[in-house]
This record gives C-alpha cells, structure tokens and sequence, in this order.
C-alpha cells in the first residue's frame, strides 16, 4: 500500500473544516458510518423509530436526515455536493443550525473532524461498520458514475481504497475510520453495530437501537419496522424517487442489494488476498472482527 501517492483530484471535497465549530446540541443524534456501510438503511430505521410505525417510506426521499457535510456545503464548495444539496430540497444557505430539535444528523466524518462540541455535550452516536469487501464493491457502483466519477475501473478503485484515497478528501483508511469507535463502544453515548448482524436479525437491531435512543417499541411496532426497513420493501419505495432521478441515478445506488458475500462477483483470488492483508494490518489485536460471506 502506497500511501504517499498524491491524491485523486476527483475525490469529493467535504467541507470539513466547518464542522468543527458546528453548534451541537444535547439532544441530537447522529449515525455515523463509514461511506457504503448500509448509512440509509439504518438512517431509515432510525427514522421509523422516532416518527412512529404510521408513517410509510414510500415516496420518501432517500434521506429525511440530511448529511452533515451535505448541509455545511456553501457557494464555492464541491459542486457535487451542492448539487445534491439541492436536489433534497435544501437551499444554500440552510445548514444544521436551522433545524429543530431534536436533531438526527448523519455523517462520515472521521472521530477527528467532528465537531469540538461533541465531546462537550456527548449526543448520542450510532456507528455501523461493514465488512471491507462488499463495502468497496458498493462504493465503486456508487462512485464511478455521474455526478461523482472518481474511479473509472475496480483496481484502480481498490488500490486507493486501500491508500485511503478512493472517495473523499477527509475520510481516510477504512480501518481507521471503523476502529475509532470501536475503541470508544463502551461509552454509554455510543452504540456501535455492524451491518452484517443487523441482516442476519434486524428485530435485534431495532430493539436496541429503540433502547438506545430512548424509545419503548411494542413488538408489533418492531414487526412492523423490520417490514418498512427491509431491503426488497426500500427497493421498490425507492423507485420512484425524486432525488434518485433528480441526480440522474438509474440504478438505486442507496439500496442496491444489501448482501453479505456479495464481492466474490467482482473481486479476483488477488484482490481478495490483498484485502485480507489489508484487514489484518489494521485489526489484528484489536477484537473487531467481521463475516465476509
């Protein structure tokens, strides 16, 4: 891994350096994840538990909850990020401080670049890690076409991913990113989940995550939520929505297919290898591990 190769000019440019005078308030919440890592998914669980079992995803857009990094964006940022900006129905000059409480925030920011106040007021933090392989596969689907276009072939993608160079400016190395806040899971305003474990039970999941944030579910309102949430009910929710034709997305890039094992269609014996080293570089030792199939 050569991680003193410059950077790919086409990386997205987050305005990261705003974040950390952001006002943050007692009562937020936010869902970080690394890019890929199944963010809309549970954002949507999220969501559904806050807003009540009566409330249906179809027609929604992608993201009620918007993005941290998205909102901070202003004239003379990103255009990418602008662009997305507008077509979730935000103006410019709207940013996090505009929003009502309580807030539920997403972001991929890196433990380093949040906001000074949030180690002074301690929001509650839900983090969600996937394993590497698929992760990747679903971050070139998602990257390699417009409006983003960083990576034009999987290798090329795959050796900046493991640089921690494949997608933005800020965000960095996979491992890094996902043991920060495994080393901080015991702290009682972190939740950390894995994405494997909520497709293999997601009534777990959303228990705990309903417990976490302070909400009593019934076990109807877990059923019913587990319905909503699934991967097949957001695919079809999803297939007319605004913002996807908006950014001119054929394919849904938000809910694509969710299955664990999935980059053995794309990944050769090599790259596979080279990603296992990559995984043991960074967690060996450390007790996070993951199902890659």
């Amino acid at each position: 891994m050569d991680d003193s190769k410059p950077e790919n000019p086409r990386l997205v440019r987050f305005p990261n350096g705003k974040m950390k005078t952001m006002e943050v308030r007692h009562d937020d919440i936010f869902l970080s994840t690394y890019p890929k890592s199944g963010t809309h998914w549970v954002l949507r669980i999220i969501e559904s538990i806050l807003r009540g079992t009566d409330i249906d995803a179809t027609g929604r857009r992608a993201s009620e909850a918007p993005f941290v990094e998205t909102m901070l964006t202003e004239e003379g940022d990103d255009p990418r990020l602008l662009l997305a900006k507008k077509n979730h129905g935000y103006p410019v000059n709207f940013n996090p401080s505009m929003m009502k409480s309580p807030r539920l925030m997403t972001t991929h920011a890196t433990y380093d670049h949040l906001p000074t106040q949030f180690h002074e007021k301690r929001p509650k933090l839900i983090y969600v890690a996937r394993n590497p392989k698929d992760l990747a596969v679903s971050a070139f689907k998602q990257f390699s076409v417009p409006p983003f276009d960083i990576h034009d072939e999987f290798p090329q993608f795959l050796q900046e991913f493991l640089a921690g160079k494949a997608i933005a400016n800020y965000i960095g190395h996979w491992g890094s990113h996902v043991l920060d806040w495994w080393k901080r899971r015991h702290n009682n305003s972190v939740l950390y989940l894995k994405y494997e474990d909520i497709r293999k039970d997601p009534r777990a999941a959303i228990q705990n995550i309903a417990e976490f944030i302070g909400k009593d579910l019934t076990p109807e309102d877990i059923d019913k939520i587990a319905h909503l949430c699934s991967f097949d009910y957001m695919k079809k929710a999803f297939q007319d929505d605004t913002f996807m034709k908006a950014m001119g997305w054929k394919e849904n890039v938000y809910v694509r297919r969710g299955k664990v094992g999935g980059w053995k269609e794309t990944f050769t014996v090599e790259q596979s290898e080279m990603m296992e080293k990559y995984c043991e570089q960074w967690l060996k030792g450390t007790g996070l591990e993951f199902e890659m199939e």
